[in-house]
């Protein structure tokens, strides 16, 4: 899953048809400052390494670009996070770029940056679910050795645009609003929320799992197995009936009671 609704309208539009790793959540939890840059590994190595105001959704993007050009899908994708201002941007990513040379990246922000500082990384995650693990693109020994084949290469890949061409003055883009983790619907606004998105707690129960408009969570059989929430981004979310907080969360209604279900019959052994 990802934090909020608009990480997952991102993440549907590059037709992955694989689930998010649940760790890419942790690392954008611990994410206090949106511009910066990222890295994204495929296996052992970085692929590539951009930039952006807003690193919330662009490396979702970003890696739509490049995972539909590597034709073996088993191999293990991950995503570093390295904040930094805005001011900061062009001289982290250029030194990275230089320093890895990533075969997706064909230019380079400023040559006479590059030899600057290096982007400070925060945290990396798998990307996909379905990984066994996150690929050991930034485990310490693997990012020695690109950075010792980078030095190595008369003709790295970002040499073949080199530099990139500038369209004139920047102008500076506007203070993005900081960030705002999900949080817990209550009062009206929940009460709202089940209205809107749930079924008559006084009808047909017709699905495996129901929401209900009362916030329960009921199965076809009419057992009441927890409640449900969502978040100010309706997210909605399943805490079992002897738990305080959720036990999870998903994007849209349907994948979550997938999910409920998917833990009911594990926890059960029975079929709905």
């Amino acid at each position: 899953m990802l934090n909020n609704h608009k990480q997952f309208l991102a993440w549907r539009r590059q037709v992955f048809v694989r689930n998010p790793h649940r760790d890419l959540n942790a690392l954008y939890t611990g994410l206090k400052q949106r511009s910066g840059v990222y890295l994204i590994g495929c296996a052992e190595e970085i692929v590539y390494i951009g930039q952006s105001w807003d690193l919330t959704e662009r490396p979702i993007d970003s890696l739509g670009r490049f995972y539909h050009r590597v034709s073996d899908v088993s191999l293990p994708w991950s995503l570093a996070l390295a904040p930094c201002p805005p001011d900061e941007m062009h001289e982290r990513e250029s030194s990275a770029i230089r320093s890895f040379a990533p075969k997706f990246n064909t230019s380079i922000p400023s040559i006479p940056a590059s030899e600057g500082r290096m982007p400070e990384i925060i945290g990396y995650a798998a990307v996909f679910q379905d990984q066994l693990s996150s690929g050991g693109a930034f485990d310490e020994g693997n990012l020695c050795r690109q950075m010792e084949r980078a030095a190595e290469n008369p003709s790295p890949p970002w040499r073949q645009g080199k530099q990139r061409r500038k369209t004139g003055k920047r102008e500076p883009k506007p203070e993005l609003p900081p960030l705002d983790p999900p949080t817990q619907l209550t009062g009206d606004s929940r009460r709202e929320a089940w209205q809107r998105h749930g079924v008559p707690s006084d009808g047909a129960l017709v699905y495996p799992i129901n929401l209900c408009d009362d916030g329960s969570v009921v199965t076809r059989d009419g057992e009441v197995i927890g409640t449900w929430s969502m978040d100010q981004y309706e997210a909605p979310s399943f805490t079992p009936d002897d738990a305080i907080i959720p036990l999870f969360e998903a994007p849209l209604v349907g994948l979550l009671c997938m999910r409920i279900r998917e833990w009911h019959e594990s926890k059960t052994g029975e079929k709905l």
